[in-house]
């Protein structure tokens, strides 16, 4: 049985953006891009988590690997807060785009 991860049990929703494919790479290395929306103490997050490989193409945005907090509701905004990760995560049908559009979104979020 799948045990969930401790730090993942606030997740209120999430969606893995891209991640590598583990037929292809079984061992590693792991990379992905996903958004989520979490319960923090005192309101509701919206991250960024980034992982993509050095020389990954989609690195050209200049943005790091990391967590980046993109938004923060207050208790009360929990619709909102799923409404805007959800927004986030599909901007476009193209991954590339949506990586892209992330990306420019991290540049003025507080990364972690």
């Amino acid at each position: 049985m799948n045990q969930i991860p401790e730090s993942k049990k606030n997740h209120l929703w999430r969606k893995t953006i891209w991640h590598t494919d583990p037929e292809i790479s079984p061992l590693g290395p792991h990379h992905s891009v996903e958004v989520y929306c979490c319960e923090e103490s005192n309101g509701y997050a919206v991250w960024y988590a980034r992982r993509l490989a050095k020389d990954d193409t989609r690195n050209s945005s200049g943005a790091d690997n990391g967590d980046y907090l993109l938004a923060y509701f207050g208790k009360n905004a929990r619709d909102e807060a799923i409404e805007r990760a959800v927004m986030i995560a599909n901007s476009d049908a193209s991954v590339d785009k949506v990586i892209a559009a992330i990306d420019v979104l991290a540049k003025t979020a507080q990364k972690i």
